[in-house]
């Protein structure tokens, strides 16, 4: 059927060019696709249908308690990556359940569903990766069949990514009470060095969802909701030439929720566990200087070296700088000079130098915004030691989750004109979190044929 469909259209060649119309090659593609789709649902109809067949007039219920008995054979429509195929199954009913099920239907992992595991499979990476309309589209035109509308492919998404976050919390649990496996980054002597890196991004939300909650702006109502970020890495050593760290290869991990403080700290302290990262003798906890940060660092990472993330921190003498310029003689020399001491560590000089500047009899407006700029420097001394903690061959910048709140979050729930409910883009958020710790498979394990 493909080879005269083919032949058919390349003998069009001519005329079809001559009306510039679609491509010659693409629809033979196209031809040659559709016959394989259909040969190959023939054969999984064929299948499903054997399977259904086999339906003995007995079977144990789900819970595995109780007989069930046949009492009917019920047909069903199955949307697979193929197209649609209709089955054949064995209904069973429970008495002392009162309760129906399909067995089939479990062993095929349709049950409670109209989708194949592969189109759902499909639907959930698409959904997850792009507004649903476009993920329509894309299936629509990668398979050249219309599987699924885009309702369908929003629910999809979120049941696939509540399973998600199922399996997410399950190991999460698990690590509490189960061995830990030893990190590659450990050597004999349990050396090495793992990060906790944090942050939080906001998502924009319907306004439902920001009902009491504060916007930055005095009066106004948040339009956010914020996600937390942690991400999870090890590191072997740096790079010989240079001396700059280097994060082992293939060891990040991440976590997303809209949990406040204390949940995220929870579900930080387990996937640091999940990792193994309790016998790593040095953790390293980054974050921007936001104070839940360090509390979390505080309750669950005891051991840990607190960094606060170097470029926040030249923001901050950014923001200081300029502040000060009004009463500045020489603000380039002076901008200078903080910035070396700061890559001292030394925030006290930072201090003194604004209290050299007598602001409250020179500039008394300036005294107290200055305060709150010099405080932060005064109270994150111990986090702030980088020439230290760069000889100690240590990351100081929190770039890999300032990146992971870009690609999990931004990229996805940003986009022009989006508004969201925490139900609609949670399951989202831990499809993607999943997706970008590499860990696919723990959703989807593949299939040993």
């Amino acid at each position: 059927m493909a080879a005269a469909e083919a032949r058919r259209l390349v003998l069009a060649t001519a005329e079809l060019a001559e009306h510039g119309e679609a491509s010659v090659l693409e629809a033979i593609e196209r031809a040659a696709q559709q016959s394989a789709a259909t040969i190959g649902l023939a054969a999984v109809a064929g299948i499903m249908d054997w399977a259904g067949q086999h339906s003995p007039a007995r079977m144990s219920c789900p819970d595995g308690e109780h007989a069930a008995r046949l009492v009917a054979r019920r047909t069903k429509t199955i949307r697979t990556l193929l197209g649609s195929v209709e089955i054949t199954r064995g209904y069973y009913h429970c008495g002392a359940c009162r309760a129906g099920f399909a067995p089939l239907d479990t062993r095929l992992g349709v049950q409670g569903t109209g989708l194949s595991p592969g189109l759902a499979r499909a639907c959930a990476l698409a959904g997850s990766e792009m507004p649903y309309a476009k993920g329509f589209e894309l299936i629509t035109a990668v398979t050249g069949l219309d599987l699924a509308s885009t309702s369908t492919l929003a629910r999809t998404t979120r049941a696939q990514g509540a399973r998600a976050r199922e399996v997410i919390d399950a190991e999460q649990n698990a690590a509490m009470t189960s061995p830990r496996p030893i990190p590659a980054a450990v050597d004999e002597a349990g050396m090495g060095l793992c990060y906790i890196v944090m942050d939080g991004t906001g998502a924009p939300m319907l306004p439902r969802e920001t009902t009491g909650r504060h916007g930055k702006t005095p009066g106004t109502r948040a339009g956010t909701r914020e996600v937390k970020i942690g991400c999870f890495f090890t590191q072997s050593g740096c790079d010989p030439l240079t001396g700059d760290p280097v994060q082992d290869p293939g060891t990040a991990s991440y976590i997303s929720t809209f949990e406040p403080a204390a949940g995220f700290g929870a579900q930080a302290k387990a996937e640091y566990l999940r990792r193994g990262f309790d016998q790593i003798r040095q953790p390293v906890v980054l974050g921007d200087g936001a104070k839940w940060i360090w509390n979390i660092a505080d309750q669950h990472f005891t051991t840990a070296t607190q960094i606060v993330d170097y470029f926040h921190a030249r923001e901050h003498l950014a923001d200081l700088t300029k502040l000060l310029t009004p009463v500045l003689t020489d603000p380039t020399t002076f901008t200078r000079d903080l910035i070396d001491q700061l890559d001292l560590g030394n925030t006290a000089a930072i201090a003194t130098a604004v209290d050299q500047l007598d602001l409250p009899a020179k500039a008394p407006d300036l005294a107290r915004p200055a305060a709150t700029e010099t405080g932060y420097f005064t109270s994150n001394h111990h986090r702030m030691q980088y020439a230290d903690f760069r000889a100690a061959g240590y990351y100081i910048g929190s770039g890999p989750v300032e990146s992971a709140c870009n690609t999990i979050v931004k990229q996805r729930s940003k986009r022009a004109g989006m508004h969201w409910t925490i139900a609609g883009l949670a399951p989202v958020l831990a499809l993607r979190t999943l997706h970008q710790s590499n860990r696919d498979q723990e959703l989807w394990p593949a299939t040993q044929t």
